[in-house]
């Protein structure tokens, strides 16, 4: 099981790993920004749900929702 973002979807298509789930987000945040626990909670969600479902090798799965900052508390 795999996340990247995007920018990196192409080499997941090349390196062939068993499931692959692509985010919206930038660089050097994967899976969502810092203190972004709801997002980055739906993120890991996703991502097991992936690794629970995928009856496909090379599954890949994108996630829609665009990259947000951090909700301020």
């Amino acid at each position: 099981m795999c996340v990247y973002i995007r920018a990196f979807a192409h080499q997941a298509r090349i390196i062939k790993p068993p499931r692959v789930l692509v985010t919206r987000h930038i660089l050097g945040r994967t899976i969502g920004a810092p203190g972004d626990v709801d997002r980055q909670s739906e993120v890991v969600a996703a991502a097991l749900d992936l690794l629970a479902t995928a009856t496909e090798p090379n599954t890949i799965r994108e996630l829609t929702e665009e990259y947000r900052t951090a909700p301020t508390r």
